[in-house]
């Protein structure tokens, strides 16, 4: 992996919390000035008064448990593997984690088909495993968000066995059930977003039940009270077990046009998981005030992380409610699901979530477990060191809250088709999934199972886990690890990082982006990032009044000693991190 050195003094304290995980013991490094560092784990963070709720400025690390750690051999990552990485996680400098299913499930959308919605599936442990997760991890103050999938359940659960074993069950209306048409055709025409029809016929009770996932995920009736409150009751017992709070799935599919209406243009108009007859109907706001009351009811500052999808940023306001009374956070899609390095795009999208959402935290994240590692969906092949650095750095400089994916901390790719090509099904991999690739085990070491599994994964551990892996990067001060963990110290040490204004800013050249941010004395940091391969002239412009005095190199990849505000020239896929201060 090509180097880039962080022009500051390393995060000591993230460094050796992480190699005390790993039972390292101490270390000892230098400085970049050379002088002798304490030894880190002696070293403590600085205190800072928080002037917002924590969820404003947080980061929050995805793990996908099935992928983070395994701790008994059999292939899969538990919960005990997640608790036994919180030291990991806490030297990083992550707020909270944010756990994808970990419910009992069939596996046919890897836990996303719930079919106990208050239990932890045996792979993943038990119920005393999570009460010791959530008793770790708020030790350490590291708050936990569970995935509640609140759109459907699997066909597995008893609530779906009850409602398709007769018309007359109680539980029938739990499920949105339909009549066929006149010729027995499906009640509409729409097409699920996993392909196929979004009705699946059942035989015994002669009746079409609704899925806008696959078949296996029917979706609840919202519209039945029963309903309704059960499901609020997993809130209440995920809160009362240490949940901080939520990540709720699939938000705007609550409900939908009752009247059916076919779509007119099936493969056209909007995509298929935003048409407008079952895609953000507005009686799913009056469920997310619901859970927001409930969660807002419990002591300790709980959230709603949302996955929002939405066509454009007005809709994205409207999901925070017209009182910022429903979801806390919801995901940006519009800016999450960007692939490609263009300046201009991303000013746009980054000046909207800062102007347009009256306020209200941004959410910024690319990878997930549903999205492809940025080092890949970005990467060109020749540069990717230096590229993830620029979209590091646009996730966890801007306002608001930044989500990480595991393992992107230390340049984590794609598992390439070769490497799933012979790769078998077994008990543990059911079926293959196209998403596959971004679940690969998280890369702990060089060693041929990458410190995940003393058995054979459930998914093939990459090649490039013999270079990249976090026991390497620990002890390598320009590293990808260190220069995430640069970035997640100061969003808490530099007060324009952490509470300042963001100040949106013109940089002379379409391939650079250029935007700062600013505390209320006027110093703050200013962000250069060039998104081409080729040097980059910049003369920054924009400034509010008189252009502050820029004052030194806080980062750059690949290193500068001299700090320019303008003009000056970047090099291909620069990163620069410059201190300013007010005239």
């Amino acid at each position: 992996m090509m180097k880039a050195l962080v022009n500051s003094r390393m995060t000591l304290r993230s460094l050796v919390a992480a190699s005390l995980a790993f039972g390292l013991g101490s270390v000892s490094v230098a400085h970049a000035d050379g002088a002798k560092a304490p030894r880190a784990h002696k070293a403590s963070p600085k205190t800072v008064k928080r002037a917002q709720p924590w969820w404003t400025n947080a980061v929050i690390y995805e793990i996908y448990p099935r992928s983070f750690q395994d701790t008994n051999g059999d292939g899969i990552g538990d919960l005990k593997g997640v608790t036994q990485r919180l030291d990991y996680l806490k030297g990083l400098g992550v707020d909270a984690i944010w756990l994808t299913p970990f419910f009992p499930s069939p596996n046919a959308d890897f836990g996303y088909d719930v079919a106990d919605y208050t239990n932890v599936a045996p792979e993943y442990g038990t119920m005393a495993d999570w009460d010791e997760l959530a008793r770790e991890a708020r030790k350490r103050g590291i708050r936990i968000l569970v995935d509640f999938v609140l759109n459907h359940s699997s066909d597995q659960h008893a609530w779906f066995k009850e409602s398709r074993a007769s018309r007359d069950n109680p539980k029938r209306d739990w499920y949105v059930w339909r009549d066929a048409k006149p010729d027995g055709s499906p009640p509409s025409n729409w097409e699920s977003i996993f392909g196929g029809s979004t009705w699946q016929w059942d035989e015994k009770t002669k009746q079409y039940y609704y899925h806008i996932f696959l078949k296996e995920q029917p979706d609840v009736n919202w519209a039945n009270p029963d309903l309704k409150n059960a499901m609020y009751d997993v809130l209440r017992f995920w809160l009362k077990r240490g949940a901080s709070g939520f990540r709720l799935d699939a938000t705007p599919y609550l409900f939908e046009d009752q009247s059916y209406p076919e779509d007119p243009d099936v493969k056209g108009g909007p995509p298929v998981w935003l048409k407008p007859y079952n895609a953000e109907l507005p009686a799913g706001n009056g469920i997310l005030r619901d859970m927001r009351k409930i969660v807002d009811g419990f002591a300790g500052d709980n959230i709603l992380l949302g996955e929002s999808s939405t066509a454009s940023i007005e809709g994205l306001r409207k999901i925070y409610g017209k009182n910022a009374d429903e979801i806390h956070l919801p995901m940006n899609f519009l800016y999450g699901n960007l692939t490609k390095l263009d300046a201009a795009v991303f000013k746009k999208q980054i000046d909207d979530m800062h102007f347009k959402l009256d306020g209200l935290p941004p959410v910024t994240f690319f990878s997930s477990h549903d999205h492809s590692r940025q080092w890949t969906s970005f990467g060109d092949g020749v540069h990717n060191d230096r590229i993830a650095r620029i979209t590091a750095a646009m996730t966890l400089t801007l306002r608001g809250t930044a989500l990480m994916y595991y393992g992107e901390e230390i340049g984590m790719a794609d598992l390439t088709p070769g490497e799933l090509q012979h790769f078998p099904l077994s008990m543990i991999r059911k079926v293959a999934d196209k998403r596959d690739p971004e679940r690969s085990p998280m890369q702990w070491s060089g060693a041929a199972d990458a410190g995940f599994s003393t058995s054979a994964s459930w998914l093939p551990v990459a090649k490039a886990t013999a270079t990249t892996n976090v026991e390497a990067q620990l002890r390598d001060p320009g590293s990808m690890y260190n220069w995430y963990a640069r970035l997640l110290d100061l969003r808490k040490s530099n007060a324009a990082l952490r509470d300042g204004e963001y100040v949106s800013l013109e940089s002379g050249n379409p391939k650079v982006l250029a935007y700062a941010r600013k505390d209320k004395r006027g110093n703050g940091v200013l962000v250069l990032l060039n998104m081409s391969d080729a040097p980059q002239r910049v003369a920054v412009s924009g400034w509010s009044g008189t252009p502050p005095k820029v004052a030194s190199v806080l980062m750059a990849s690949p290193a500068v000693t001299t700090a320019n505000l303008s003009p000056s020239v970047l090099e291909p896929y620069a990163a620069q991190l410059l201190t300013f201060t007010a005239r």
